[in-house]
């Protein structure tokens, strides 16, 4: 049986639209990952009267947190004798990063968080879009750790910024995933000697002035691991 001109232009027609839709889909998908302005390693080793120098990190804890760049120093300032802020920043061309925050890292590792010390702190207050940071609280035994904590997450649109700030899917594994590329900040500090803060807050402020040349545009901040 023949198969008639009009049947066989409607089968082209039918299959061309799906391709274009398939075509149209694929764009939509599409993700954006920026990369840095600069390599992470431009950081200077001076942010205010904080100096700092580079640590050794395990290659295993390395991979595990799926970075594709990352920085590992220790800063201390004269105006803080004895204080030592370790400063993690881990960024991701694949946004892969936002399944590893203190949340669940440090109790994964035997240290309890202390509720009562989780407070929430703006680096920037004089800022239109001011930069919000988590502080917290962690034991394990006599010991405390202090820990601080921000990320961003580049590329992103007003749609996945949105959905992302819901209950359901900010503490799911969906929301610690990104379509963009992402970079996780956490500030360290051992021992319960600064209890407001008052030291990482300082540390935090010196570090953020530093970071606006390394990082890229557009980018959405948020501060809750």
């Amino acid at each position: 049986m023949k198969t008639s001109p009009v049947r066989l232009a409607m089968c082209g027609a039918i299959l061309g639209l799906g391709l274009l839709g398939q075509l149209a889909l694929g764009r939509m998908s599409e993700t954006e990952r920026p990369a840095l302005r600069r390599a992470l390693e431009t950081l200077p080793y001076e942010l205010g009267d904080w100096t700092g120098k580079s640590e050794a990190i395990d290659p295993e804890i390395v991979e595990r947190a799926q970075t594709t760049e990352y920085l590992n120093r220790v800063y201390e300032s004269p105006r803080h004798p004895g204080r030592r802020m370790r400063l993690w920043i881990n960024y991701s061309r694949e946004g892969t990063n936002l399944r590893h925050t203190p949340e669940i890292c440090l109790p994964s590792g035997g240290w309890t968080k202390i509720e009562a010390r989780t407070q929430t702190q703006t680096l920037d207050e004089s800022s239109p879009t001011p930069t919000l940071a988590t502080l917290l609280a962690y034991s394990r035994g006599d010991l405390v750790e202090r820990v601080g904590f921000w990320y961003y997450i580049f590329g992103e649109g007003r749609l996945e910024s949105y959905v992302r700030r819901l209950p359901i899917t900010s503490r799911s594994s969906h929301g610690r995933t990104t379509r963009g590329s992402s970079m996780t900040i956490e500030v360290f500090a051992a021992g319960d000697d600064d209890p407001d803060g008052a030291a990482m807050i300082d540390f935090a402020r010196a570090l953020l002035a530093n970071l606006e040349p390394i990082l890229p545009h557009p980018r959405a901040q948020y501060y809750i691991p």
